[in-house]
């Protein structure tokens, strides 16, 4: 499973519950991601196997144990896909039998996440946020990336 990112909003919320140091550097795109432990677990994992920045946690983790699977940006639509099993979800966020967040809170997390991808397949492309093939691309990059995860759990 891959780290979380982070935007700066984010990173600040983290940082004011007094960690520090739990970034990456940059990769090629810019994003910062959390670093992994040496057993390769997320920083924030606690030995109990708790999250230990779950009132803060960065969108990408309040969506658990949901997937993103489509972006209807001419109806303005999110379809999420639910991870089963949950151990395909974060340890530190999902519980076994219930949802973790309220739905309203799942349905916001997909909006920030949404928002993330369409500003930097903007940035990628060279084109303002309100072009319609930044949305486009967007909604084909969701795509692509819901096949890929499909093809993981055959």
């Amino acid at each position: 499973m891959q780290p979380p990112d982070v935007n700066k909003a984010e990173q600040k919320q983290i940082e004011a519950k007094g960690f520090k140091d739990f970034l990456d550097s940059p990769d090629e795109t810019g994003i910062r991601w959390i670093r992994r432990k040496k057993d390769d677990s997320c920083f924030f994992l606690t030995k109990n196997n708790n999250c230990a920045i779950y009132e803060v946690r960065p969108a990408v983790c309040r969506l658990e144990p949901f997937t993103i699977t489509d972006y209807d940006y001419e109806k303005n639509r999110i379809e999420l896909e639910l991870n089963f099993p949950f151990s395909a979800c974060c340890i530190g966020t999902c519980e076994k039998e219930t949802l973790p967040v309220p739905v309203e809170d799942i349905g916001k997390a997909a909006q920030t996440l949404v928002q993330k991808i369409l500003a930097l397949t903007a940035k990628d492309l060279n084109l303002p946020l309100t072009d319609k093939r930044v949305y486009s691309e967007t909604r084909s990059r969701l795509l692509r990336r819901g096949v890929e995860m499909a093809n993981l759990q055959l």
